[in-house]
């Protein structure tokens, strides 16, 4: 009885551990992201992008400045998402995806009609990676 004991107790520390590194991993990301530019944002966006699709260096200045312009009119995410109003919430996302429908926009004109496609599937897969499982179940029955 002692040895199980022992064991679940164990198994109960590592994944205390495991799950703390995860937050901590994530809250580094965010203070990172925090700190650059918006010129450095584009720069590494246009640089993953360039390595995924193989833009020419012509898109590759064309992908930069239309990732300048997003991130400079991107507004400050507010410290508190649960102190907004349902119609603040509605408008932020309705402005975030008005910002993207335009993006895309601009990108269809820059990239060919395979690096669009390739864009868009690594975006599809991008967007669908952060849903925890009960989200997905929950999307599934609505």
């Amino acid at each position: 009885m002692k040895n199980v004991l022992l064991i679940f107790m164990a198994l109960a520390t590592f994944a205390m551990n495991a799950q703390n590194k995860a937050v901590n991993k994530q809250e580094d990301r965010q203070e990172a992201r925090a700190n650059f530019t918006p010129e450095q944002r584009a720069d590494l966006k246009t640089k993953k992008m360039t390595l995924a699709l193989d833009l020419t260096a012509s898109q590759q200045e064309k992908v930069k400045q239309v990732f300048l312009k997003t991130e400079s009119n991107k507004p400050e995410r507010p410290k508190n998402r649960e102190e907004m109003t349902d119609a603040q919430k509605f408008e932020a996302k309705s402005a975030m995806l008005d910002r993207r429908i335009a993006m895309k926009k601009e990108l269809k004109e820059i990239l060919t009609e395979e690096q669009m496609v390739k864009w868009e599937a690594k975006q599809s897969q991008r967007h669908g990676q952060g849903r925890t499982k009960g989200d997905k179940e929950r999307k599934g029955q609505n």
